[in-house]
């Protein structure tokens, strides 16, 4: 006998809406319980949040996981119009999947997944109206799971992963936790005027956790140490250092907070096959 599975998945839409704002506006910093899909109709919106900041521009979409905290405001002269939504599904691999593929990242038109993402979008925005019927309702609840569809199986088509243990509630902290190391990285090269060690057990203090399950959520869901990631970082931005005019391999170095110039020399070439000093000649 065959037998379709029993399903009890609970669904929920937190509902939509379409909003025109000026210049200069912005939105106090807020999470939500569900995810939250953005279209920008026209104009530019910046948000900020605890894993990145993003600029979206007309035609671009984002999703915020649940549980991110942000904000948002319109950037430049010109008001902004858009749309935004709020949709759950309480299945585990359905939040890693999507709070993994599209995380701090703008889908753009590009993207494989935009022409049938945005023709799903325009069809609930042509579903806004004064008073719902039944039938009203169940066709917006039909497109947003057509929507939520169109992302999942967009995440499939491009990437495997292992749905064995997932917890999105842990990707999330790893993912902060690694938002929290690139903003040190970026605060001590462009701001800081004496830079120092950046300690991965003072951030991991800042989430309530110990070094080892830092470690743990690293190996997990980056598939390298906090230690791998920080010195990746490092070294991405010395690159963009060393394409400076007149800009010194050991400025570089103590801009990145090495002990010396050689220990940056050794890390660089293990990780790019050159020198500091070749490739800021230009020899890559």
């Amino acid at each position: 006998m065959k037998r379709l599975p029993l399903i009890n998945t609970q669904f929920t839409l937190f509902g939509g809406h379409m909003e025109t704002v000026p210049p200069g506006w912005h939105w106090k910093p807020e999470a939500h319980l569900a995810f939250e899909l953005m279209y920008i109709v026209s104009g530019t919106q910046r948000t900020t949040s605890e894993i990145g900041e993003l600029v979206t521009h007309a035609g671009e979409f984002i999703i915020i996981p649940p549980g991110i905290r942000h904000n948002n405001f319109v950037v430049g002269d010109q008001s902004l119009d858009y749309f935004a939504i709020h949709f759950n599904l309480d299945d585990p691999s359905f939040k890693y999947m999507l709070t993994r593929e599209y995380a701090n990242q703008i889908v753009r038109p590009d993207w494989a997944v935009y022409e049938d993402l945005k023709t799903c979008t325009t069809q609930l925005i042509t579903l806004f109206s004064n008073k719902y019927g039944l039938t009203d309702k169940l066709n917006i609840e039909m497109t947003t799971i057509k929507l939520m569809m169109i992302l999942l199986e967009a995440v499939q088509t491009q990437a495997q992963f292992s749905f064995d243990e997932t917890n999105p509630d842990q990707f999330l902290l790893c993912t902060k936790l690694a938002s929290d190391l690139k903003q040190q990285v970026d605060n001590q090269i462009y701001y800081g005027e004496h830079p120092t060690h950046i300690s991965i057990a003072a951030v991991a203090r800042r989430y309530n956790i110990s070094q080892s399950y830092a470690l743990e959520l690293f190996k997990k869901y980056y598939g390298e140490s906090p230690q791998s990631y920080l010195i990746t970082l490092k070294l991405e931005v010395g690159k963009k250092l060393l394409r400076q005019p007149k800009m010194q391999v050991k400025q570089v170095a103590e801009r990145l907070a090495y002990a010396d110039t050689s220990h940056f020399g050794r890390e660089f070439k293990k990780h790019f096959g050159l020198s500091p000093r070749e490739y800021a000649q230009g020899n890559h």
